[in-house]
């Protein structure tokens, strides 16, 4: 007898996640066929020059070895949450640890940040382009979501338009800074700070994973700072960016104390903790020697101005130089193809995946996204092969 999955009607958006397309393609391609793929698309650190430091390794064993195996309910372990706390103060918003909760990753953080405060109609704005899995849990909570589309070339939020699309029901407005897809910094957090203190409902989730790689001695600015913004604002980030640390799956966020409150009731009723023996790393990482991390951030320049420059001689690509993050966002428009349609040909005739624009929403289309944290080799080919190909 088949089975009638009763599956809930508030799943029925699930799909796989679109900013992964191109990656589930090419391993694909690379099992079926053995052709080796350059992976500009992977949001990840690959390769030799991005290994994880020996304390931090040290650190994992260690805390292993001394019985971190046990469940650990509750927002975090005192000594990391104190370490957050710090780091949030350093950047401007003086933070208790009561204000900190350690969460399994910024997504995590994330989508309990989402499903905390939207429900049905309530309204939320996202930037366009901006970051998939955000909007997912948007829908499944029922709410009405808005894209402020970003101005090109320099993809800033403009004020008067988010102005504009602000009511009373607005809840949350999304600010990523470095921002993903394109990697530029928000350059106005002081005047989008002043229009939210307008609306006294509203919430700002100020996603920062990538805080710690900027560039050009430029420095990140969170809208936390601002003053007036400490209590509105829920600040996530993560140690997979700073520390190269994707695999152990550990972020934070920093919010008013009521609404770690909530997050923390969220937390354990769903995982119960983030596991100990990863937290102890991540303490380690923060506490441990930071040469690696100040290295990592040079080395990510330096092949940032190389991959830049490798995409400005490919024939129908123009690529502005990003501030942060490590991800170009080249306008392919010069090509004459869409973003998919460029996508695809890559990855077929050139073996390059890269990750179509608009798979991060309208304002992506007519640009693709490369991640450049890769080997020099892997970057110099992979500019070669695209370079081959759009010259036919």
């Amino acid at each position: 007898m088949s089975v009638n999955y009763p599956f809930s009607q508030r799943i029925e958006h699930f799909v796989q996640p679109k900013q992964w397309a191109s990656m589930r393609v090419a391993k694909e391609l690379e099992a079926r066929t053995g052709k080796k793929i350059t992976h500009f698309e992977k949001g990840d650190y690959q390769g030799p020059d991005f290994e994880t430091p020996e304390h931090m390794l040290d650190a994992t064993v260690k805390a292993l070895r001394d019985g971190y195996v046990r469940y650990n309910p509750g927002p975090g372990l005192p000594e990391l949450r104190e370490e957050i706390a710090k780091e949030m103060t350093q950047r401007g918003r003086k933070t208790e640890p009561e204000e900190v909760i350690v969460t399994a990753g910024a997504k995590q953080a994330l989508h309990m940040s989402l499903l905390t405060f939207l429900e049905d109609g309530a309204e939320v704005i996202f930037p366009n382009p901006g970051y998939p899995p955000d909007e997912v849990w948007a829908k499944y909570a029922k709410a009405v979501i808005k894209h402020t589309p970003l101005t090109k070339p320099d993809w800033q939020f403009e004020v008067d338009k988010l102005a504009s699309m602000i009511t009373p029901n607005t809840r949350l407005l999304i600010i990523n800074t470095p921002q993903r897809p394109n990697g530029h910094l928000v350059e106005n957090p002081e005047e989008i700070a002043e229009l939210c203190k307008k609306f006294p409902q509203l919430i700002v989730i100020t996603d920062e994973i990538f805080s710690h790689v900027v560039y050009d001695g430029k420095a990140h600015k969170s809208i936390a700072a601002v003053p007036g913004m400490e209590d509105r604002t829920i600040v996530i980030d993560t140690f997979s960016k700073t520390y190269a640390m994707t695999g152990w799956r550990i972020g934070w966020a920093v919010a008013a104390r009521p609404i770690i409150d909530k997050l923390s009731i969220f937390l354990q009723d769903s995982m119960t903790n983030v596991a100990a023996f990863i937290q102890r790393a991540a303490h380690a990482a923060m506490v441990g020697p930071q040469d690696w991390v100040i290295a990592k951030t040079a080395l990510l320049q330096k092949k940032r101005d190389r991959i830049v420059a490798g995409l400005n001689n490919v024939p129908g690509l123009k690529c502005d130089t990003p501030s942060g993050a490590f991800y170009a966002f080249p306008d392919i428009t010069g090509t004459g193809m869409t973003s998919q349609e460029f996508t695809d040909r890559l990855m077929e005739n050139a073996g390059v995946a890269v990750v179509a624009g608009n798979a991060f929403g309208s304002q992506g289309e007519g640009y693709v996204r490369v991640t450049y944290a890769t080997s020099d080799d892997d970057i110099d080919e992979g500019i070669e092969r695209m370079t081959t190909e759009l010259s036919k």
